[in-house]
């Protein structure tokens, strides 16, 4: 499927971390600004938050990014202490490298390239950039900790921490492990650090606010939560899930849904993270933020739930700020009817879906509240 690409965000943005050209909430989905318009030059491929800035990566390799830059979390060098639009990251010491991985941590980022070189951004205060104490800013390069025959398979980070995935099913650690996210012992890991004394092949890994959530290949069915226990994130998780497709996590749960759709959930749920347990047809992706999560039906429908004080689950919240016990169906009306919506992301109260037309369609229609604002 060709067409115009269109990414539309939603929810805190103090810092311009939408990217949708200023710096205020919004409950309804504003186009995001990307090379002084609306259209992206390439299908997107996933898109991460972090405390205050936000990644999108392209299927073509290259990154973009919005909101706060101070300390270079984003890669990005300006004298300004923020941005408002996304700008593609061109920093030096990509030396032209495509993007094949990225992950946005609170005040750091980490990019992996196609081949195989590790990037950090930001502030490392508790081991985040991977690279030793009492260092940040500008870019580092991780030195090569893994056999030259073996390749970086999946990258995966909490706000203080973060694991890569190796080809031969081991895992590698570093930033904040006191409560055991990274393995043993318990303690900030300045450097990349193997967990030691898994007895399975990861494949795929996610991070919550303090712990680590690996799971193996889908027909060896063995799966670990490494770190705290808080809200019963690993004493509450169940036999691994036969048939799993999507793998996701908030600050305190944990999503899982298998070939069918079907979404099972658990861990944190006093904001009604863990959603409904029951949605307008199967579930397709799943997207969770720092307490929040979105939803891609099968039948193109976009749903949030969980805490959504900034507007990052939309409009019609209870008098907590939240959508508990049930989901927000995120109107579409304004994407235009040739756009459908190819996939969904979530960040720290930030929320993010991208739309692509037909090929020869006319792409959508921008929203009328933000032509105004836009003129």
């Amino acid at each position: 499927m060709g067409g115009e690409v269109m990414l539309y965000a939603f929810g805190s943005n103090a810092c311009g971390q939408l990217g949708i050209g200023d710096k205020n909430d919004t409950s309804i989905p504003q186009p995001c600004h990307v090379l002084d318009g609306w259209q992206w030059p390439a299908p997107i491929a996933t898109v991460k938050g972090g405390g205050s800035h936000t990644l999108v990566l392209l299927k073509s390799g290259d990154l973009y990014a919005s909101g706060l830059l101070r300390d270079e979390r984003t890669g990005l060098r300006s004298s300004e202490d923020s941005v408002v639009k996304f700008h593609r990251v061109q920093s030096a010491a990509l030396s032209g490298s495509q993007v094949k991985l990225c992950s946005a941590l609170w005040e750091a980022s980490i990019i992996v390239t196609t081949n195989d070189e590790i990037y950090t951004f930001g502030v490392g205060s508790k081991g985040e950039l991977g690279v030793g104490e009492g260092v940040q800013g500008v870019s580092h390069k991780l030195d090569r900790f893994w056999p030259p025959e073996e390749h970086i398979l999946d990258l995966a980070s909490g706000p203080s921490h973060a694991v890569v995935v190796l080809s031969n099913g081991e895992v590698y650690g570093w930033g904040n492990g006191r409560k055991g996210q990274l393995g043993q012992p318990a303690e900030i890991v300045w450097r990349p650090r193997k967990i030691a004394g898994l007895d399975f092949k990861v494949v795929r890994a996610v991070c919550g606010q303090e712990f680590s959530y690996l799971v193996s290949r889908d027909d060896e069915r063995y799966h670990i939560v490494l770190g705290s226990d808080k809200w019963k994130v690993a004493s509450n998780a169940p036999a691994p899930i036969i048939g799993w497709e999507c793998l996701s996590a908030n600050w305190g749960s944990i999503f899982v849904i298998n070939y069918s759709g079907e979404v099972h959930a658990w861990g944190r749920n006093d904001h009604g993270q863990l959603g409904p347990g029951r949605y307008p047809g199967p579930l397709e992706s799943l997207a969770a933020g720092s307490e929040h999560a979105l939803g891609l039906t099968s039948h193109d429908k976009v749903v949030a739930w969980g805490w959504g004080e900034h507007g990052n689950c939309g409009p019609g919240l209870d008098a907590q700020g939240d959508v508990k016990e049930r989901f927000n169906t995120i109107k579409l009306d304004h994407f235009g009817k040739a756009s459908k919506p190819m996939g969904v992301a979530a960040g720290c109260a930030t929320s993010f879906v991208w739309t692509q037309s037909a090929d020869g369609e006319s792409p959508p229609k921008l929203p009328f509240e933000h032509a105004i604002k836009s003129t």
